[in-house]
């Protein structure tokens, strides 16, 4: 035997013994003691030879004993597990080793090995799996593997695609074959809607039968059984022999494509008879064109369209391309349509001011003859007048003056006096009237889009429009004609969708009421608009308004006595009325494309009104809560859910702004309201 001792410095003692036995296989014994990982890298090039590529970040010392004789391929196995050990890997490619770190290995070009490979080092492996499918097994197997190892499946060819170690993927793939055999076969039952469960187990059994030596085929026979009773097809084998024949399954029960000219088509938006009657335009027309779309003069239908209002389904007779164009065109209509929802908002503030301050006063001279007056003409004169200078013991007088007096406004102070010759009376009349009012509306329609919707709120009442009497014999028998009319609010509104989420609105709004009423029947104010509006979806716009402010001034007076400085008071009466009125109306219009939009504005409304009553069911009778009060459900009895809102200073059109108790006056365009967060 012939021993070589090569030192290493202070870093470490090599010792080589060189051994020549009956093979002539050579051996070496290594020590390492706290030294450079790359001198341990040098000795294992010079030993096997091999051109070995270090990557920068290979650092750090070792420590490395061995108690007996290695050789070439054991030495090799060493040196992989203390590079592991520190986190570094060997990678070969054609007779080339690198020394990369550990985390870089799995995207090295490293060998793509099978089962009966024993290559060692890093690799890449495939396992191929018979019974149970690779999606499901891999979770179970992912915590063994290390992180910087590579772990996947490949549903097509129900394999898993490991990269690591041979030594970890020996441990794998010995773990994964005890899992594979494990699977027991299930039975499960398919229920089918349109294909025979006898007809399709003959066709999948077939199948079968076609590829027996498919490597994808579990070792397992599969069983297809056909329950004619429920049309059911009874599946037991293995979880991915089941998954594959569930997969067939589905995409053969399909309902049987229709023959011949006719075709029946279920509508899912439209409605039947409104598309009827619109292909049935279109097929006329149609025909009536020639080849190049020359006019000719054969007028006969080539298809016919019925439709059948039970089931919303249309029936289509035609044949070749013209039937293919019809389901086309069926196609394009039956499309969902989008709502519309049109909130208003009604907002009248008005305030009135009046006063009346006037003298009026008569005399009578029965010895002279003489007599006179200074009268406001509205007959409040003569009537104080019957009652106060009657004879003061006559019962009656006192009735008349009250009477007379209760038909006066405002503050009425008076004198009389009488003789046998002389009657005087003066009385002087004040008012001053005051008022304000805030009215306001808040109507909202939904409606589909380009359909007319109509919203009204208020009253009919009747209106004479004639009036006749005819005699019949014994008598005259009145007959008067009377026609109703509508009084409140209005709204018709017919939205059209553009392109850019636009809305085109034709409106018609109208607030009515009855002022008075009169021998010739009513008299009602009436505030209309009437126009067309190009909105944006969720834009509030003003379709009109009025601002009014009214002053009169009347004055009556008695020639030039009335203009006489404090005397001149006693001959004339004054009237002044102010009055200011705002009337404005806006709109807003929302699109409503899907359920949860409509959801949320319908939960939102349904909320706010259910509040109101439970302030009501609070508010009973000397503050005690009132049971008998009814309250609508909680919204999660209809399966409404209110939106996520936030509060912002935005005029809107909703009844939730108006929290405000019922002493509070809240101006329209102060009020705030909850706006969907999107």
């Amino acid at each position: 035997m012939l021993r070589r001792i090569t030192s290493l410095g202070a870093a470490g003692v090599l010792t080589l013994a060189l051994a020549m036995n009956s093979w002539a296989q050579q051996t070496w014994t290594i020590n390492f003691k706290d030294s450079d990982i790359q001198e341990l890298i040098k000795f294992v090039a010079d030993v096997t030879g091999r051109t070995v590529i270090i990557d920068p970040r290979v650092k750090g010392r070792i420590k490395v004993i061995s108690s007996k004789p290695l050789n070439e391929e054991e030495l090799l196995q060493l040196f992989r597990t203390v590079l592991e050990m520190h986190d570094f890997s060997v990678v070969e490619v054609e007779n080339v080793l690198r020394i990369i770190p550990l985390k870089d290995a799995r995207s090295s070009p490293v060998p793509v090995v099978g089962a009966e490979s024993n290559e060692k080092g890093y690799l890449t492996h495939v396992i191929q799996l018979q019974n149970i499918a690779a999606a499901k097994i891999l979770p179970s197997i992912r915590p063994l593997v290390p992180q910087h190892s590579h772990l996947s499946a490949y549903d097509p060819s129900n394999a898993i695609i490991i990269t690591d170690s041979a030594e970890n993927i020996a441990r794998i793939r010995d773990l994964i074959e005890r899992l594979d055999k494990s699977a027991t076969p299930i039975t499960e039952i398919i229920e089918l809607k349109y294909a025979n469960a006898a007809d399709l187990v003959q066709v999948l059994q077939g199948l079968e039968k076609a590829d027996p030596n498919n490597a994808n085929l579990p070792n397992t026979a599969l069983n297809l059984t056909a329950d004619k009773r429920n049309n059911a097809v009874l599946i037991t084998g293995e979880d991915m022999q089941r998954q594959r024949i569930k997969s067939l399954i589905t995409r053969l029960d399909k309902p049987r494509a229709q023959t011949g000219n006719v075709r029946v088509i279920y509508l899912d938006y439209a409605e039947a008879k409104s598309v009827a009657e619109t292909l049935t335009k279109v097929m006329a027309n149609l025909s009536k064109l020639g080849p190049g779309g020359k006019q000719e003069g054969n007028t006969a239908a080539a298809a016919t369209v019925e439709a059948d209002e039970a089931t919303n389904s249309l029936l289509i007779t035609a044949a070749g391309d013209d039937l293919d164009s019809l389901l086309d065109v069926v196609a394009r209509l039956d499309i969902r349509r989008a709502q519309v929802l049109v909130e208003a908002i009604i907002a009248e503030v008005s305030d009135n001011a009046g006063r009346n301050l006037g003298v009026q006063w008569l005399f009578r001279d029965t010895d002279k003859g003489a007599f006179g007056s200074s009268s406001r003409a509205d007959n409040s004169l003569g009537a104080i007048a019957a009652g106060a200078l009657k004879d003061p013991t006559d019962e009656d007088s006192a009735t008349t003056l009250a009477g007379a007096l209760a038909g006066i406004a405002g503050q009425v102070l008076g004198v009389v006096g009488t003789d046998n010759e002389t009657d005087f009376m003066a009385i002087i009349t004040a008012l001053e009237t005051e008022g304000k009012s805030n009215i306001l509306s808040t109507p909202s329609l939904l409606t589909m889009d380009n359909n007319e919707a109509s919203f009204v709120v208020g009253q009919n009442i009747p209106i004479l429009t004639g009036s006749t009497t005819t005699n019949t014999g014994g008598g005259f028998s009145p007959f008067q004609t009377i026609q109703r009319e509508d009084v409140g609010i209005k709204l018709t509104v017919t939205p059209q969708v553009n392109e850019g989420n636009t809305i085109l609105l034709n409106i018609v709004q109208e607030v009515s009421s009855i002022n008075q009423q009169s021998e010739q029947g009513f008299v009602t104010n009436q505030r209309k608009i009437e126009t067309q509006i190009l909105a944006s979806d969720g834009e509030v716009v003003v379709l009109g308004g009025l601002i009014e402010d009214k002053s009169d001034v009347g004055e009556q007076r008695v020639p030039i006595l009335g203009k006489i400085p404090l005397v001149g008071r006693l001959f004339r009466s004054d009237t002044k009325s102010k009055s200011r009125t705002n009337l404005m109306i806006f709109l807003k219009a929302t699109l409503i494309r899907d359920t949860e939009s409509l959801a949320g504005a319908t939960a939102e409304k349904y909320q706010y009104i259910r509040d109101q009553q439970l302030k009501q069911q609070d508010r009973g009778f000397l503050r005690f809560k009132d049971k008998n009060v009814p309250v609508m459900p909680e919204m999660t009895y209809y399966n409404l859910e209110l939106p996520k809102v936030k509060v912002t200073k935005e005029v809107m059109i909703t009844p939730a702004a108006a929290e405000a108790t019922d002493d509070d006056e809240v101006a329209p365009a102060e009020q705030e309201a909850p706006v969907t967060e999107e």
